[in-house]
């Protein structure tokens, strides 16, 4: 891992003259009107997504351009400036939307923003025929030159630079991101598997900025100490907070291990964690599927190496909307900050502002896959419930549950109770049930929360929503010494659910209980519903 040190040793790039624009100021037509829309002429499913795009965007049909590019992931260092920069730069100087002086130094770039469609590369590979003498004072590590094919074009407008390691982005931790600058773009993809996925992305974005993005938030830190790798579990539980505040159903695990598969992770809209190079525990069940849209997001080394697998372009299989990865090694400090992304990002911003405002490095390794002009979380709480409530949207007990939860993280749980009894005495939501008994537990209220899990588990579809559900009525009844009465949920779970991933935990909670209680018949019949571990179980793999 690299030192702060190292980082102040960049060459940076160089110095911008900026007008600094609140992001709110610049209406969507300002975008619109700033970018271009990149297709693989060779495939006319890429030509089609561009049109597309700009159809769904109202993007003017002269900002698409169609580059005759290979159709491979991965090309090489001529084949990215012969098909893919120099016509690109060729196009916006002849549109006189770049400029520069005698001296090749940028005197005008009226580009924000590029936008890649599926079947444009995804990477640079490495040339080690490639000699650059100014790389001799680097460290070894970064006297490398492959590099995600988005990443490098966002330096385009700098000119030719130096294409060992990376460059320090100008804009990172910026708090207002002026895409005024001159020397770099954006640069985001629309991508995915196939390309029915890469068209989803936009149908998703467009879906979920009617509503804002609504559902439940999961963070998976491993607990880490050790002072080289606590950065990343530092970004995890800032961007937990951040979701919390913003008023999501938020949950931190900070166990070593990933969320499990028998984990009862339902409605995610937001996900964040490290550290696996591909769909693992509750991600990777058979009927897993994110919320439309959902924005998400794992660190790890190789996560956006291909879009047929790995872990970016299985999510977006899976109903998610936007993710940020890396197609090589980028090293830790210098990954997607994700306290930075989701707090821009839940503040209003963009996809690509977010994105781009939390990254360290360009001409680096980070790809950027999703509408970048998706914007999830365009209104606060109280419009976002007027707006549902004016159309009865079947999202909006989620909208009431967000507006609560703002009221929980700013003290005022009591009122928060009445909030959701007020507005759920009409709509008898599971979601809103089962957070009223949430709160009732914190409230002491301990008949009320009984009764509400009662109706969330009778109003609840999904197995695993019933499992978190009867399982926090469980511990309840276990704090109120009904052991007898927790027993019989678990029961319940065991004989109703016998192909829920986790029955095996089910069971051995349950018949713990039945030897607290002496209960010989239901103990006999869990050690029946107990085969012995595997070998693989009993070696500890996962």
């Amino acid at each position: 891992m690299l030192s702060s040190a190292t980082h102040r040793r960049w060459r940076l790039l160089v110095v911008l003259s900026l007008t600094f624009l609140p992001w709110a100021a610049r209406a969507a037509e300002d975008w619109t009107e700033r970018l271009l829309i990149v297709a693989n002429k060779t495939l006319p499913d890429s030509v089609a997504l561009a049109r597309y795009y700009a159809e769904r965007r109202s993007v003017a049909t002269n900002r698409i351009f169609l580059v005759n590019c290979p159709q491979t992931m991965e090309i090489s260092r001529l084949q990215f400036n012969e098909t893919l920069r120099d016509p690109i730069e060729h196009c916006l100087e002849e549109r006189g939307w770049l400029a520069r002086d005698e001296n090749g130094a940028v005197k005008r770039n009226d580009c924000w923003l590029l936008v890649l469609c599926w079947g444009v590369p995804l990477k640079i590979a490495s040339d080690p025929t490639l000699q650059e003498k100014a790389a001799d004072s680097m460290r070894s590590v970064f006297r490398r030159n492959e590099a995600a094919v988005d990443s490098e074009l966002a330096v385009l407008p700098s000119g030719h630079i130096m294409l060992a390691g990376p460059r320090g982005n100008p804009f990172y931790k910026m708090e207002f991101f002026p895409p005024a600058s001159r020397h770099m773009m954006m640069v985001a993809r629309l991508d995915g598997p196939n390309v029915a996925v890469a068209r989803a992305l936009v149908d998703r974005a467009l879906a979920v900025e009617t509503t804002g993005l609504l559902g439940r938030a999961y963070f998976d830190a491993r607990g880490i100490q050790d002072p080289g790798h606590k950065a990343a579990d530092d970004y995890l539980r800032a961007a937990f907070q951040t979701a919390r505040r913003a008023g999501f159903e938020s949950v931190l695990d900070e166990k070593e291990d990933i969320f499990p598969a028998d984990y009862p992770m339902t409605d995610v809209a937001l996900y964040a964690g490290w550290y696996a190079g591909g769909l693992e525990g509750a991600l990777r069940r058979r009927d897993f599927r994110f919320r439309s849209g959902a924005v998400v997001h794992h660190i790890h080394s190789f996560s956006a190496a291909t879009m047929n697998s790995g872990w970016v372009g299985p999510c977006l299989a899976r109903g998610a909307g936007a993710s940020v990865g890396n197609v090589y090694e980028p090293y830790l400090q210098l990954v997607l900050n994700s306290q930075i992304f989701f707090e821009r990002l839940l503040s209003g911003h963009n996809f690509a502002e977010s994105a781009y405002a939390a990254t360290p490095a360009l001409s680096w390794q980070q790809t950027v896959v999703g509408d970048p002009l998706y914007r999830p979380c365009p209104f606060a709480d109280d419009e976002q419930v007027n707006r549902l409530e004016a159309t009865r949207h079947p999202d909006l007990p989620w909208a009431y549950l967000r507006k609560a939860n703002t009221l929980i993280v700013a003290g005022k749980e009591s009122e928060a109770a009445s909030y959701l009894a007020e507005k759920n005495a009409a709509l008898r939501s599971p979601v809103l049930d089962e957070k009223i008994g949430d709160l009732c537990v914190q409230l002491h209220s301990s008949q009320e929360a009984i009764a509400a899990y009662g109706r969330a588990r009778s109003g609840y579809r999904d197995t695993y929503d019933i499992v978190r559900v009867s399982n926090s009525l469980a511990d309840l009844l276990l704090t109120l010494n009904k052991p007898a009465d927790a027993l019989a949920v678990l029961d319940g779970l065991i004989r109703k659910y016998p192909a829920y991933e986790g029955r095996r935990s089910l069971v051995k909670s349950a018949a713990t209980l039945a030897v607290s209680l002496g209960d010989k018949a239901k103990l006999d019949y869990y050690t029946k519903l107990l085969p012995p571990p595997s070998d693989a179980n009993r070696a500890g793999k996962k």
